[in-house]
Order: C-alpha cells, then sequence, then structure tokens
C-alpha cells in the first residue's frame, strides 16, 4: 500500500454524538477522533488529566536506562514496566514504552489505595502514580460509555455488557518513539503495521507526524493528523469478532521521520489506553444478524478467550532479549 494525502477522519464532538453517529463513523473508517470529553474526568478536566500524565512520562523516559530497568517487564506475561523495544536487534523498533494495568476502581478509598497494587512504579517521578491513576479512571469512564454506545447501536446481547465495562481489563501506555540523529536500518521503523489487540484504543499523540492508518482509497496508507484537544478512537480484534465483523478493526502504523537538511531529528510521544474485556471472557461473534450488512458472517463455535487472544499476540508481536 503506498501513502496518500491525509485522511478526512471523523470528528465528533462527544456529548452531542448519538450512538447510531458513533458507529456510522467506525463502521466507514475503523477510527474516528473525539473531543469534548470533560465529563469524564474527576478533575473536570480531560486535558489536564493527559497533560500531566504525559509530563510524568518525559520525566520518567529521561532518566538513564539503569533507573529505567528497575521497573522493566519481566518477559512473561501481560505486558507492563519498562519495554526497550530499541534493544530488540536489527528490526527493532525505534521506541521505548512504559505500561500499567489496574483493575476496577471500585471498593478502593482512595486513588492512591486502587494505584498501589501495581509493582512496578518507578521510585521517580514521584508524581506519575498519581498523574497515571487519574488519567487511568478517566479513560476508564470513557471506553465504558463509548462501548455502551456501541452495543446500543449494534443490539449487542445486553448479558455480555459486565464483562466490557465494570470487569473490563485495560493498559495504560506511553510510546516514546526515539530521535533517529542517524538513520535507521534496513527494516528498522517505529511501529509496524498492524490492528490493535483488544476491544477499542484510546490514542493520543504530541502533533509530530508518523502515524498513518489504512484508511485511504481502496485502504492506502493515509497520514493521520490530530486536531487539537482530540483523541483517536480505533476499533481492535475483538471488537471486530464480537460485532460480528460490522465494525472493522483499524490497521495502522508509525512511519520514521523525514530526513530534511538542516532539521533536527525529535523524538515523538504517544498515549494509549488499550480497552479489553475481562480477560476470562470468551469473545464470540453475537448471534445471527448482527453485522450481516458487510457479508462477515462467523461461523459456528468461532470465538476466543480474551486472555488468549492477547498472549498470542503479544507473542507474535515482539520478544524482548
Amino acid at each position: 500500500m503506498t501513502s496518500v494525502p491525509a485522511a478526512r477522519v471523523p470528528l465528533l464532538d462527544f456529548p452531542s454524538t448519538s450512538a447510531g453517529a458513533l458507529v456510522d463513523a467506525l463502521r466507514a473508517h475503523s477510527c474516528v477522533f473525539l473531543t469534548g470529553l470533560d465529563e469524564f474526568s474527576a478533575a473536570g478536566s480531560f486535558g489536564a488529566d493527559l497533560a500531566a500524565m504525559v509530563g510524568s512520562a518525559r520525566e520518567f523516559f529521561g532518566q538513564a536506562p539503569d533507573e529505567k530497568a528497575r521497573v522493566r517487564w519481566s518477559g512473561t506475561g501481560e505486558w507492563t514496566g519498562w519495554q526497550p523495544l530499541y534493544e530488540g536487534g536489527a528490526d527493532a523498533l525505534l521506541l521505548e514504552r512504559y505500561e500499567l494495568a489496574l483493575p476496577d476502581p471500585a471498593g478502593f478509598g482512595s486513588d492512591a489505595e486502587w494505584a498501589a497494587g501495581f509493582p512496578l512504579w518507578p521510585r521517580d517521578p514521584a508524581t506519575m502514580a498519581a498523574t497515571w491513576a487519574a488519567y487511568y479512571r478517566t479513560a476508564r469512564a470513557l471506553t465504558d460509555r463509548i462501548v455502551e454506545m456501541i452495543a446500543e447501536a449494534v443490539g449487542l446481547p445486553a448479558a455480555d455488557l459486565p464483562s466490557w465495562t465494570t470487569r473490563q481489563h485495560s493498559n495504560l501506555c506511553v510510546n516514546h518513539y526515539l530521535a533517529q540523529p542517524d538513520a535507521p536500518g534496513p527494516g528498522q521503523t517505529r511501529q509496524r503495521a498492524h490492528a490493535d489487540i483488544g476491544g477499542i484504543t484510546l490514542l493520543w499523540a504530541d502533533g509530530r507526524a508518523g502515524l498513518e492508518a489504512a484508511i485511504g482509497p481502496n485502504g492506502a496508507w493515509a497520514p493521520v493528523e490530530f486536531p487539537p484537544g482530540a483523541v483517536l478512537l480505533q476499533a481492535g480484534d475483538l471488537l471486530h469478532l464480537w460485532t460480528r465483523g460490522l465494525i472493522p478493526k483499524n490497521l495502522h502504523r508509525v512511519v520514521n521521520p523525514p530526513r530534511t537538511p538542516g532539521l533536527p531529528q525529535t523524538d515523538r510521544y504517544s498515549v494509549v489506553f488499550f480497552h479489553h474485556p475481562d480477560l476470562d471472557t470468551w469473545v464470540a461473534p453475537a448471534a445471527d444478524g448482527v453485522g450481516a450488512a458487510n457479508g462477515a458472517a462467523a461461523q459456528a463455535g468461532d470465538g476466543v478467550t480474551a486472555r488468549d487472544h492477547v498472549l498470542a499476540r503479544q507473542r507474535a508481536a515482539y520478544t524482548l532479549p
């Protein structure tokens, strides 16, 4: 696939968007920009929650590798902690990331108590647990509402919803794409083409170019440019399965920046909230008729345990040394 001019990803003001309009946009593009999200923030400002979290992430990534290695992912189980993907050899992805997962916040006396159960918080910056927990709560509330709207518009089984909302399993991640003072080697890039593992993804990026999605004419790669104050909602594998193919999964990648003489190479940050259903959930296509409009009929018995799917996709994606 070749690149085309920037795609016109729909931009929806979330408070005034109907469930049907949201699903129509996802069906047509597999992703959509959302604005007007302050109601989901405990502090009343989605942007402030996000900015505080990004600030602490920048401080963390600015530390020496030996310090970050104190909270490195063990290499087994679900991705958590620091992951220096740039160490992966000749075809390594040119980034590092930090990722965490927290349970349902209900039943905890405070966000500090809620966050304290995660074992891989770094010592510095001291603000990291508080700022990440605040944004995590905000994103979790938003994805609850998005899934409810999708289920309403598509007619998904009401009995399925608790696994995707109150019992959702989600990961919060910041990607730090390294500056490239030297030209990358053959096959090295910031992120290879993929669709996300789970149900839906909330993505924010710092405005620097690089994200492309296969949403141009005939599925061509198109640059995705973030409007101010917007987050990108992307459909993943498990939502595609649950909706019987009605909502396409969003195929995307992050390409290396252009090498323009006289202009310095810069790094890039993105914040990703990966929403999944409860990992013990059996995800199968909904009953006959759901999603039939695009001809994506599922075979009897199709389905997968969310945990098995997540871990299989992780193994296929990359292995750290």
